[in-house]
């Protein structure tokens, strides 16, 4: 089946989620931990990419392909040394059903699929499974939360910081959020409701926050300005403080929570912040968290564009 989304920003996120999973697993299995990967929205466990291909370079017509690549269910099952249990989850029927013919090729592995709303799924699983995720214990895990929108809620991240022994990579759909935040908190009406699932009901004290301060005229070589250039960089400072509430946030629950990593799509332009949030509060796992996380940022950060004045 099919399952075409995202596009070479896709291919970031997932590199630089199974980088921390490939660390995760090397530091864990050596103390002996039964390690476990949470994978909250599944999809089909592949993912169809289309991409232009030949041109005058290549000597051949140009023409689009589609290729399949591994997605996230797949690459965390391809680690090694392996996680000790996974548990996909994902709500479409068809999905779920392409998930089960991967269960079927790695036999050997301990892989639950659970058919649900992600939200509910993850809070039985904390809840009710016959394993118990809390700090004293031998589990610890990781959980990926890559919604497709705004489809996780504020109590599950809640939920997952209580367990103590999870950490999670949180694709936190900023553009979608700044969409809903209206100029004026007057302006908000019925997506409150929205704003408070996905965020809390703390999403008010952003309108507390300084506005973005005057644009230049100029840019750094002294070059006008359009007004459209004008109106990005608003944007962006308007999306940084945002962010930076964010991880306030995630920082009053969880025991550590990294810089985000932007995540570019069309046009260079953010869409995505993926967080690190580790539950476990014992100075030891903090520090080999941050030490992970410091290198996936490194890593798979986007280069900043140089510019450089024209003499012509």
């Amino acid at each position: 089946m099919a399952h075409i989304y995202g596009g070479p920003w896709s291919e970031v996120k997932l590199d630089a989620v199974e980088y921390y999973l490939q660390c995760f697993t090397n530091a864990l299995t050596k103390a002996r931990m039964e390690i476990w990967y949470i994978d909250a929205f599944a999809g089909s466990g592949d993912r169809d990419a289309e991409r232009e291909v030949g041109g005058i370079f290549e000597n051949r017509p140009l023409e689009t392909i589609t290729e399949t690549l591994d997605g996230s269910a797949r690459r965390a099952l391809k680690i090694d040394p392996p996680y000790k249990h996974f548990i996909f989850i994902e709500m479409d029927e068809e999905r779920s059903t392409e998930l089960s013919k991967i269960k079927g090729e790695y036999r050997e592995r301990n892989i639950q699929i659970r058919r649900g709303d992600a939200n509910a799924e993850i809070k039985d699983i904390i809840c009710h499974s016959p394993w118990t995720l809390q700090g004293e214990s031998r589990h610890r895990g990781v959980v990926f939360l890559d919604p497709y929108s705004l489809q996780v809620d504020w109590e599950t991240l809640r939920a997952i910081a209580k367990t103590k022994s999870l950490d999670v990579w949180y694709l936190f759909p900023i553009r979608d959020v700044t969409r809903q935040l209206s100029h004026k908190r007057s302006g908000i009406g019925p997506k409150e409701a929205k704003l408070d699932r996905v965020l809390g009901p703390g999403w008010r004290d952003l309108y507390s926050l300084p506005l973005p301060a005057p644009v230049a005229q100029t840019d750094i070589f002294g070059a006008l300005q359009s007004a459209e250039e004008k109106e990005e960089l608003r944007r962006v400072e308007k999306w940084q403080q945002i962010e930076a509430w964010f991880k306030q946030r995630l920082e009053g629950e969880f025991a550590y929570v990294s810089d985000p990593l932007p995540i570019l799509v069309k046009q260079n332009r953010q869409a995505f912040s993926l967080f690190l949030a580790v539950g476990n509060p014992k100075k030891a796992a903090i520090d080999l968290a941050k030490q992970f996380a410091t290198h996936v940022n490194r890593k798979f950060a986007p280069r900043p564009a140089s510019r450089h004045k024209s003499g012509r």
